[in-house]
């Protein structure tokens, strides 16, 4: 298959969130690496768009909010209609879709067939035939189940176009510096995030509160972000007003966020792409991660995460997932508290060797 390195004009389908894409980054290197006189056009959600730039990977994109995709928004039948001529009209000599084990690629290969691009790969359960000139049969999660991440590597190899499948994505650090103003420097900013697209992901309330006044009670200046402010974020920030409290949710843009990142002594989040982006600048990192999509959970040296339950009401319908689920054993999971999370935090901190060198600083 070394025909796939002589592609000059190559279509990438990822229609998922901006977490999706960070981790698909690594992939993308692989391509933009190997095949460095190929253009890559991203076909990706409003979600996704702001990290593009970051990315260094990515030379245009096209936005598509799918209808089969849980984004929040969808682009209708007549839309669609009008992106597939547009693809069309781009000549696109090759096309890879990526996904996670749990979507039907179907919708998006079809995409491509009808736009007439010639080069077509997927991973797919069923047998496509003509639809997929490159079809890779999706082993996932009948026989195994492997980190997002390396999936997407895998898909790579197949194609010839990288030998490698153990690489981590990164992103371009943009130029400057986020004004954080810290009245004590002993204080260390530590960024924290509750903002998640998902209800079912969200810890309690009592948890969030309790651990922001336990990091400020630490020496740590708190740092809250997120997209856009609502009653339950507004709910878990209303703790009593400290100078080592920062509240900056809904004011900064995906800049803002990847300076502050790279500014942080830590990071504290909830699964969602704010993980990605700290995992991808190598900062210790801690997700408070819900029992979903095991296939994503931190990837980075320095980082950890805290498994917590999700009721079986909100749990995923998709037979997939639920399949999954019942793989993994019934093994009942704690709910979180505060203390488990510290706990996972300073364990970070010693073994990253922030702890001390905070210490010394505090000093």
């Amino acid at each position: 298959m070394d025909e796939w390195k002589d592609c000059k004009n190559m279509l990438i389908i990822r229609l998922d969130n901006m977490g999706d894409l960070i981790m698909n980054n690594a992939a993308f290197q692989q391509i933009k690496t190997n095949m460095p006189h190929c253009k890559i056009t991203l076909l990706a959600s409003e979600m996704a768009i702001p990290i593009i730039p970051f990315l260094g990977t990515v030379d245009a994109y096209i936005q598509y909010d799918a209808p089969w995709m849980k984004l929040g928004n969808q682009d209708s039948a007549t839309y669609t209609e009008a992106l597939i001529a547009d693809i069309r009209e781009k000549q696109f000599d090759a096309c890879i879709i990526f996904n996670v084990y749990s979507q039907n690629p179907m919708a998006a290969i079809m995409l491509a067939y009808l736009a007439g691009i010639p080069k077509r790969a997927a991973y797919m359960r069923e047998n496509p035939y003509t639809l997929l000139t490159q079809w890779i049969p999706d082993k996932e999660p009948l026989f195994q189940v492997r980190h997002q991440i390396t999936r997407d590597l895998e898909l790579v190899k197949y194609l010839g176009i990288s030998t490698l499948n153990s690489s981590l994505p990164t992103l371009q650090i943009p130029s400057g510096r986020f004004p954080i103003f810290v009245s004590n420097p002993a204080f260390k900013p530590v960024i924290l995030n509750y903002d998640v697209s998902e209800e079912k992901r969200r810890i309690p309330i009592e948890v969030a509160r309790a651990l922001i006044e336990k990091l400020i009670e630490l020496n740590f200046q708190v740092v809250l972000v997120g997209k856009g402010n609502n009653d339950y974020l507004r709910s878990c920030s209303s703790t009593p007003n400290s100078q080592n409290l920062v509240n900056l949710i809904g004011t900064t843009s995906v800049r803002d966020l990847l300076l502050l990142v790279q500014q942080a002594a830590a990071v504290i989040t909830v699964n969602t792409g704010v993980a990605h982006i700290s995992c991808a600048l190598q900062r210790p990192t801690l997700v408070l991660y819900a029992q979903t999509n095991p296939q994503h959970i931190p990837w980075s040296r320095d980082s950890d995460f805290v498994l917590y339950p999700v009721s079986p009401s909100a749990r995923s319908k998709n037979t997939i997932n639920i399949f999954v689920d019942k793989q993994n054993g019934t093994t009942k999971i704690a709910p979180l508290t505060t203390d488990v999370i510290l706990e996972k935090f300073h364990a970070l901190l010693e073994r990253t060797g922030l702890k001390r060198k905070l210490m010394e600083e505090g000093d």
